[in-house]
């Protein structure tokens, strides 16, 4: 089963030793490790809203909030065990917290699947990272639409996959605190916005921002747009 791991940062993190490309090479080495990268700081989030007519573009994240997602892996585990598992030997476990949820297949039908990639080299320069929103309008997004934005990103060149995450309900936290791994259930941090979904976007910043501005859960939810490091030289 494949799950999306949110790295996570957190002020209560301890010092942590290890070296992440220990923990890359050893899960990748294993099979379970598909992908990651890391995201530049939160500062540098482009939020966007679609509420009627009206579309809300802002920079800054979401909200104000202590803890912010610093990047992602995604993992094909056995269960959610094996899942805690990796989540719990990765430094940012110390450093940080880790946010595991579960990805559930979302079929929009032919040709709509993810634009193959390998590793740690994202074919896109962003992450959408796509929210709920208690406080807007009701909207269902019709399945059609999705996926006619779906295939009009990929006739672009804007859209190059995505992974639909399972209800937060669903998520488990992973800290380490003191040498005490702590398990608990829940997102990494308590907002009522939690994360439906992430979407690779690529083009330039205007092109990718434009984009998510027609992506059908804008109009109901809160999409963020995060740039990806990519030189990590």
């Amino acid at each position: 089963m494949k799950y999306v791991l949110f790295v996570a940062t957190d002020p209560a993190g301890e010092p942590a030793d290890e070296n992440p490309e220990a923990w890359v090479e050893k899960w990748n080495d294993r099979g379970v490790r598909v992908e990651g990268m890391r995201l530049k700081p939160v500062t540098e989030t482009t939020t966007v809203r679609v509420r009627g007519d009206r579309v809300l573009v802002t920079d800054g994240p979401f909200a104000e909030t202590a803890e912010w997602i610093a990047g992602y892996d995604l993992i094909e585990a056995a269960d959610l065990d094996e899942a805690i598992e990796v989540a719990a030997s990765h430094p940012m476990a110390t450093g940080g917290r880790i946010e595991i949820r579960p990805v559930e297949p979302l079929d929009l039908g032919p040709g709509t699947g993810n634009v193959p990639h390998e590793g740690d080299a994202p074919a896109s320069r962003f992450l959408g990272i796509l929210r709920t929103d208690p406080g807007a309008p009701s909207f269902t997004p019709d399945p059609a639409a999705v996926a006619h934005w779906v295939l009009d990103g990929l006739a672009s060149g804007r859209y190059l996959g995505g992974e639909h995450l399972r209800p937060v309900q669903d998520a488990t936290l992973v800290r380490r605190r003191a040498g005490e791994l702590l398990i608990t259930d829940g997102p990494y941090a308590d907002v009522q916005e939690w994360v439906s979904g992430i979407v690779f976007i690529d083009g330039e910043r205007e092109e990718a921002i434009d984009y998510l501005t027609r992506c059908p859960m804008a109009r109901s939810g809160i999409a963020e747009l995060r740039e990806f490091w990519t030189d990590l030289s």
